[in-house]
């Protein structure tokens, strides 16, 4: 039986998010962000059965180059919160051979391309090893800006933003076209399946209708949810250990799940959210937020909350960390993964959410001072953490205080660099306030102009940058020691990078480079050293 499945998604740079790791990911090769200098590294990944870049006719060359293209379709952006690219994520059907599939891949693709004149990159993903073997989709990611002869033009896909019902309007339509060519490419194999973009209820009425009970009862069925990848992992690593002999464990953790679920549902007394406690805790992390911000270095001795706990100076969440630890120890010592760590699935999405966040938050610290280079040592420390290691969520011990350890330290790192810089800054401003008074003029204006001055120029004597160099210094060994760490001890398992045929065969497409293993991969560009 094929099963549709479609579904749209836009990449924005407000969220961190950007067009050429996307790329590199679903294409599983490597690709340098040329705006930023960081290299996005996925040619360890597998699964990748084929990748083709598209674009309109007259398009130029470049456009067919995934390096090129996604490089300049990031540069074309120039809004903070600008969209970068949307993708398509579709199902295709498990009856069809690859052949087939590839064929129906590339025709979705071509259907992007006519439809909206984008560039699409169409990557075919195959079923993992652990999963389900019917499992193979493609990605279509289509370029923010549509595409002429002359390269990128105005921005593309409107219609997916308009109001009072346009939008939704436009992905009902984009669903229905997908239908369309999906079923012409089933009905050319031979085959008896066909796929419906309409909701199981919309069907089940219409085969009421038409006096077909049997065929409403079977669509009267509860439609199937997407689990995610953390959640998905977390079965398959429980479904390992059970195999391995792990022997599940009797009434405590049973009464631990049932807590946790009736914890949703009922309340006693005050919630721990809304305590004094929890209050002032919220409190001591916004000041210390606050003092982050505005370039002020708090001391981990003052960093605590008033019950003793440390506040971490990151966009981490406080406490978290040691949560999802807990649980992930009690699960592998009793062997119920799927019963605890599904319930705190979206908790740990969450706490990965917040680990790439602070590596973005600072990214775009070291952004936003001009004049400053971003260091190997920093890219590879932020390509580390970006990282998802999904087979080690709920298996390897301390993987959360590692990877938090090394958030922190890139944090940590982003303010002792750009800490100079804004020194230097305060005093320029300080001293263009003191301009602003008579020499002597003895008002309180002045005098608080004269003190603020001196103490901005306090901290761009050669003493302080000596100090500064050294905080710098300090961090970056720390960082680099924490990536290094991290690397070794939850290393991912590389394999062999997937390159298309077809993709070298029309025009030397790709620039690759033959190692001595006899890999090829994708040798990129060098970064414009732009920040």
């Amino acid at each position: 039986m094929a099963i549709y499945y479609a579904t749209l998604k836009s990449f924005s740079r407000g969220k961190g998010e950007s067009s050429v790791a996307a790329a590199a990911y679903r294409a599983g090769f490597d690709l340098v962000d040329t705006a930023t200098g960081l290299y996005h590294r996925y040619s360890h990944r597998h699964g990748v059965a084929h990748h083709q870049m598209l674009a309109p006719i007259g398009s130029p060359n470049w456009c067919y180059d995934a390096q090129r293209f996604w490089d300049a379709n990031e540069a074309a952006e120039t809004r903070a919160n600008a969209r970068v690219c949307r993708e398509v994520e579709v199902a295709l059907p498990h009856s069809l051979s690859d052949t087939q599939r590839k064929a129906l891949a590339l025709d979705l693709g071509q259907l992007m391309v006519d439809r909206y004149q984008v560039a699409v990159l169409v990557a075919i993903h195959a079923p993992s090893k652990e999963g389900d073997q019917r499992n193979h989709h493609v990605h279509l990611l289509m370029s923010a800006r549509k595409v002429d002869s002359r390269g990128l033009g105005e921005r593309a896909g409107l219609a997916f933003d308009s109001r009072q019902g346009g939008g939704a309007k436009a992905i009902r339509e984009l669903r229905k076209a997908i239908e369309g060519v999906i079923n012409a490419h089933l009905e050319r194999a031979g085959g008896t399946d066909r796929v419906d973009h309409r909701t199981l209820r919309a069907q089940a009425r219409e085969a009421a209708s038409l006096q077909d009970f049997a065929r409403a009862k079977e669509l009267s069925r509860q439609p199937t949810k997407h689990l995610g990848k953390v959640r998905t992992a977390m079965m398959r690593q429980a479904k390992r250990m059970g195999a391995e002999g792990a022997t599940p464990s009797g009434s405590f953790v049973e009464r631990i799940v049932s807590r946790r679920l009736q914890a949703a549902v009922l309340t006693h007394g005050v919630p721990e959210g809304h305590s004094h406690q929890a209050a002032l805790a919220d409190r001591a992390r916004e000041q210390v937020g606050l003092a982050h911000r505005s370039g002020e270095r708090t001391t981990a001795a003052a960093s605590t909350y008033p019950s003793g706990e440390r506040i971490m100076p990151t966009a981490v969440p406080v406490g978290i960390t040691r949560r999802i630890s807990r649980v992930v120890r009690l699960a592998r010592s009793t062997g119920r993964d799927a019963d605890i760590l599904n319930a705190e699935s979206e908790l740990i999405e969450q706490w990965l959410e917040s680990q790439r966040q602070a590596a973005q938050d600072s990214l775009d610290m070291l952004r936003s001072v001009g004049g400053i280079q971003i260091e190997p040592q920093f890219q590879k420390a932020y390509t580390t953490l970006m990282c998802r290691r999904v087979d080690s969520y709920a298996a390897n011990a301390f993987l959360y205080e590692d990877t938090e350890r090394l958030a922190q330290a890139v944090m940590s790192y982003a303010h002792a660099v750009v800490r100079p810089q804004r020194a230097r800054l305060a005093y320029f401003s300080a001293r263009a306030k003191l301009s602003e008074h008579e020499v002597t003029s003895k008002s309180r204006e002045a005098a608080r102009a004269k003190q603020r001055y001196f103490r901005a120029k306090a901290h761009i004597t050669k003493r302080a940058a000596a100090l500064q160099v050294a905080a710098i210094d300090q961090a970056r060994s720390e960082m680099v020691e924490a990536s290094v760490h991290l690397d070794r001890t939850f290393k991912i398992e590389a394999s062999p990078a997937v390159t298309s045929p077809s993709m070298l065969e029309d025009g030397d497409l790709v620039q690759t480079e033959k190692h001595a293993s006899g890999e090829l991969e994708l040798r990129p560009r060098a970064p414009r050293p732009r920040i």
